[in-house]
């Protein structure tokens, strides 16, 4: 009885970060997955004059995860693998905790929130640069209270930059 109380506490705690853990490892494959597919269908209708399309393609994709549009995802937004003024991808900070914001690069959005009807401009893509990027960033933050007083929470960001086919 004394060995097991001495043990039992160090095993709980070793379940407890197993079961978080494999919670952040299934939440990063899910949100890359939601991000490489919002990704490779603007690459396939580089055409579209919405991002309606692919904001519900990635939060369908998202298996769950409240994601919704960066309010910086709008026209005259910039690179996120080299973000600058005006318009950069929301920081971690500002995302709430248990939720996710949809940055698309370049974005036809026309106003924050992102248009609820579904209008844009036509999205226009560089004729030097044919890459569009999408970025989703989620807060993730563990479910047990004995792991979340040890490890914060934490920021999952995934990109996908494709190269837009015509």
């Amino acid at each position: 009885m004394v060995e097991f109380s001495l043990v039992a506490p160090v095993l709980i705690m070793i379940l407890f970060l197993m079961i978080d853990f494999g919670r952040l490892i299934y939440t990063f494959g899910a949100i890359s997955w939601a991000t490489r597919e919002g990704a490779r269908l603007i690459s396939l209708a580089p055409q579209q004059t919405t991002d309606c399309a692919v904001l519900k393609r990635v939060e369908q994709v998202g298996q769950g995860f409240p994601l919704r549009p960066d309010p910086n995802s709008i026209v005259g937004n910039t690179d996120p693998n080299n973000p600058g003024p005006p318009l950069a991808p929301t920081t971690n900070d500002a995302i709430p905790a248990g939720q996710g914001y949809i940055y698309i690069w370049p974005a036809v959005a026309t106003r924050v929130p992102q248009d609820t009807n579904c209008n844009g401009n036509p999205r226009k893509v560089s004729q030097t640069a044919r890459d569009v990027s999408v970025q989703v960033k989620y807060k993730w933050s563990p479910l047990m209270p004995l792991v979340s007083s040890i490890v914060p929470s934490l920021t999952i960001t995934t990109i996908s930059v494709v190269h837009t086919e015509y």
